[in-house]
């Protein structure tokens, strides 16, 4: 993690100390720090009247939410910049305002050249803007995504760390991507759920090549089967990292399409949408 470049999203509402245990990993690192403020404004409505040259009629009230959302972000820029000069942090401080449907591109875009984005709670005020968020990091950026990395939170700095492991390509890119939190972990554990053990699926013994790959990289491995039983495997992964008093849950994101997600749920839905323990995906 030496040398990592951390890409913040912040709501609107966010603080400094929300940063606390991403400016420690940053100090202890030689990290680079790239926050960004984002502030959604509402889809904007328009009139045209009927003669042929007239010009679109934009609402005064659209235009006041807008300067307004822009001053506060504003505020909240200089906020920021003052205290990363204060913490002696190298990196920049940027604002985006926007319409929700335009934050993937945006976000996405500025997550290239880092090495982990980390999308704050101060987000998900805005449901709409936040899942645009998530979808622009996971698929228009080339990842990881961090959640519920919060004051207080040891993600950046793991003792334990969950993997939740189905042999599939997202979830061996988020490994790859977590690696640098993995060798600073105590105790790596790689947890299957109700796992394919026949040669076409996860094979005899799933997660053993992984665990032979991390053992090389110095990792401290054991390696768990679990059935989930009456659990979703969101339940499953969540009761299992509680467990094991894991400080980081490491998966894959979307194995399904996104849109069987939305309307019928599934695992990646369910860890978006939780609070408890801070996660890192990668699609």
């Amino acid at each position: 993690m030496k040398n990592a470049t951390f890409f913040v999203l912040q709501g609107p509402e966010g603080t400094p100390a929300d940063l606390a245990p991403i400016v420690d990993a940053a100090k202890t690192n030689n990290g680079r720090l790239s926050v960004l403020h984002v502030g959604a404004v509402p889809v904007m409505t328009y009139a045209v009247a009927a003669t042929p040259y007239a010009a679109p009629i934009i609402p005064e009230g659209w235009l006041d939410q807008r300067n307004e959302m822009s001053e506060l972000l504003k505020r909240k820029q200089e906020e920021m910049r003052d205290y990363l000069t204060r913490e002696s942090l190298t990196g920049e401080v940027a604002t985006l305002c926007s319409e929700p449907t335009a934050l993937h591109d945006s976000v996405g875009v500025r997550s290239l050249f880092a090495d982990f984005s980390i999308a704050q709670n101060s987000l998900r005020a805005d449901e709409t803007a936040f899942n645009d968020m998530v979808y622009g990091l996971l698929f228009k950026g080339p990842g990881p995504l961090m959640l519920n990395v919060e004051k207080g939170s040891n993600a950046l700095v793991p003792e334990n760390v969950l993997i939740a492991w189905d042999n599939s390509l997202p979830a061996a890119q988020a490994v790859r991507a977590a690696l640098p939190l993995l060798k600073i972990a105590k105790e790596v554990t790689i947890a299957t759920f109700d796992a394919d053990l026949s040669r076409w699926g996860d094979g005899e013994s799933p997660g053993a090549d992984l665990a032979t790959w991390l053992s090389h990289h110095g990792c401290t491995v054991t390696v768990q089967e679990y059935v989930t039983g009456s659990k979703s495997v969101a339940e499953a992964i969540l009761f299992r990292a509680r467990e094991t008093t894991a400080d980081l849950i490491v998966m894959g994101a979307y194995g399904r399409s996104r849109w069987n997600e939305r309307l019928f749920g599934g695992t990646t839905e369910s860890m978006i949408e939780q609070q408890e323990r801070a996660v890192l995906m990668s699609h």
